[in-house]
């Protein structure tokens, strides 16, 4: 993480509740007219978030109590985190290998 990119994480979710967080390969239009950021995936004790930083800001933020269906789409490349609507970017890519950890990691906090 870059120095803004770790300000906004500390500015939107407390550092001690902090299990993990990976650089996704998903990229995010967060201001950049030539480029688009990549996009966070902070998980905590309750939330996962999702955040990129450039001129603009982008936090969203997901109670892990609404992962039901979490599970890895190997035809896309994909962690596909929720079928919720409301959520933008419920489809994260990102390599098998972290999108194993990551779904470890929230049905071991889960129990």
């Amino acid at each position: 993480m870059n120095a803004k990119e770790q300000q906004l994480t500390d500015l939107t979710v407390d550092a001690q509740t902090i299990r993990m967080k990976v650089r996704t390969r998903t990229r995010i239009d967060v201001g950049l007219w030539w480029r688009r950021k990549p996009a966070w995936l902070v998980i905590t004790d309750r939330m996962l978030v999702v955040l990129s930083i450039s001129r603009r800001k982008y936090v969203e933020k997901l109670p892990l109590a609404s992962c039901q269906n979490i599970h890895y789409s190997p035809s896309g490349g994909e962690l596909v985190i929720s079928s919720q609507p409301e959520f933008r970017f419920s489809r994260l890519k990102m390599p098998p290998s972290k999108a194993l950890e990551v779904i470890n990691l929230i049905k071991q906090i889960k129990s």
